[in-house]
């Protein structure tokens, strides 16, 4: 086997991949030995008829493409051994340009680009001023009466803000449409849980009143058969509720925290809003930083990373749609759009993530950031209740996706720390 390789105009490497006709027969009898049992030949039982009968009976080039896929994964990936530099970022393109006296192959490969670091030390950021203000402490204890409140029954007319248990029967020209009759329905007026002014109707009612509430569906109502329709809802009120909330004293202090004073408990409350401002700071301050070594970097970066970084998320949204209970198809009903148009509106996101990880790479290498045995050593141990393990030991007892989550997360840590180190913020 013998190859030539050039770059291409678009930054491609082309690799002119040739097999003598010796290589390219012996490529072919792999093929056929690989193969025969699939073919009948009357006379032969079937996976013993010799290769030139099978050819003969089927065609002269029967085994000629499992022989060059067997010659590309064979030779493609003997080529990347030794070109060490050359690191493709998706599978190439195979195109045949000869099968005479042999086979000749052209590869167009997409490999990962070079980066032009620009100034990626000595950098300055600001960061953001952190202050908890009465009114922050005020917002969190709000949050906790929240989860605290009562619902206690009224004996008066729907407010704005009330819960009203009703039952409702919805329909449409004297039809009743699957989907608009329930009993014993909790809503919560002024949510805008429901169509149109459903709930504004509702205000002014009394426990036991009946009405027919009138509304129209929108247009883009994800349900077809009521896009736009004229609706009757016949509702009866049967209970009225309102929320009680807990008087901000000791007492509630005392039933909700570890603090026997209201003073205690916003002093702690005070303390942990700052403590996670300061996290929001530095977080905030190191992807300013990034940003900034990123916007300094060039990279022409190839389209095949940035739809594969497309691709992956459209994955992971898919991934968190289904622990809502929904999947793609559905949201692409609900949302009126398309597959092709979300992607689209993922492309700048993509090649923003594709840029920053090559630049980020690129660092890692020119600054020789490692992870060591004894790195993955004290991560395993800091995960391992049983901290008396050998390093060889848990190696065997994790799968490798875990060995690599592990060793990504100590690289990315050890790079954060030489970048902070290395740069004012």
């Amino acid at each position: 086997m013998k190859y030539t390789k050039k770059i291409l105009e678009d930054k491609r490497v082309q690799v002119n991949l040739k097999l003598d006709a010796k290589e390219w027969e012996e490529a072919i009898n792999n093929a056929y030995e690989k193969n025969k049992g699939k073919y009948s030949v009357q006379g032969f039982r079937k996976g013993h008829a010799p290769r030139r009968v099978l050819e003969k009976t089927y065609g002269s080039s029967l085994f000629y493409d499992d022989a060059i896929d067997g010659c590309f994964y064979r030779y493609y990936f003997e080529i990347l051994s030794k070109e060490k530099d050359m690191q493709p970022v998706a599978m190439p393109e195979i195109e045949v340009a000869s099968l005479k006296d042999g086979l000749e192959l052209v590869l167009k490969i997409t490999v990962k680009p070079d980066v032009e670091l620009g100034e990626y030390k000595g950098l300055t950021i600001e960061k953001k001023e952190v202050k908890v203000t009465a009114k922050d402490v005020e917002h969190e204890l709000e949050h906790i009466r929240e989860h605290r409140v009562k619902y206690v029954s009224v004996d008066r007319e729907v407010k704005m803000g009330d819960t009203a248990t009703i039952d409702f029967s919805g329909s449409i020209d004297g039809v009743k449409f699957d989907g608009g009759t329930a009993e014993d329905f909790d809503l919560e007026i002024g949510s805008h849980s429901f169509i149109d002014n459903f709930e504004d109707q509702l205000v002014g009612m009394k426990k036991g009143e009946e009405k027919d509430v009138n509304v129209t569906f929108p247009e883009d109502y994800h349900a077809e058969n009521l896009k736009g329709k004229k609706a009757v809802f016949k509702v009866k009120i049967k209970d009225i509720k309102e929320k009680k909330y807990p008087e901000l004293n000791d007492e509630f202090a005392s039933e909700v925290s570890e603090f026997d004073t209201l003073e205690a408990l916003k002093e702690d409350t005070k303390k942990k809003l700052l403590e996670a401002k300061k996290k929001e700071q530095e977080s905030h301050a190191e992807n300013d930083l990034i940003e900034k070594i990123v916007s300094n970097a060039k990279v022409d970066v190839p389209h095949v990373m940035v739809h594969e970084q497309i691709d992956e998320f459209i994955k992971d949204f898919e991934y968190r749609l289904s622990y809502q209970g929904l999947n793609l198809e559905g949201y692409l009903k609900y949302a009126n759009t398309t597959l092709e148009e979300l992607k689209a509106s993922r492309h700048e996101d993509a090649e923003k993530t594709v840029k920053t990880r090559l630049v980020l790479e690129e660092i890692i290498k020119k600054e020789n950031i490692q992870v060591t045995d004894k790195d993955l050593e004290e991560k395993f141990n800091e995960n391992s209740k049983d901290k008396k393990k050998t390093i060889e030991e848990i190696r065997k007892t994790l799968g490798q996706e875990q060995i690599n989550y592990f060793e990504s997360s100590i690289l990315l840590n050890k790079l954060m720390k030489f970048l902070k180190d290395n740069n004012n913020i």
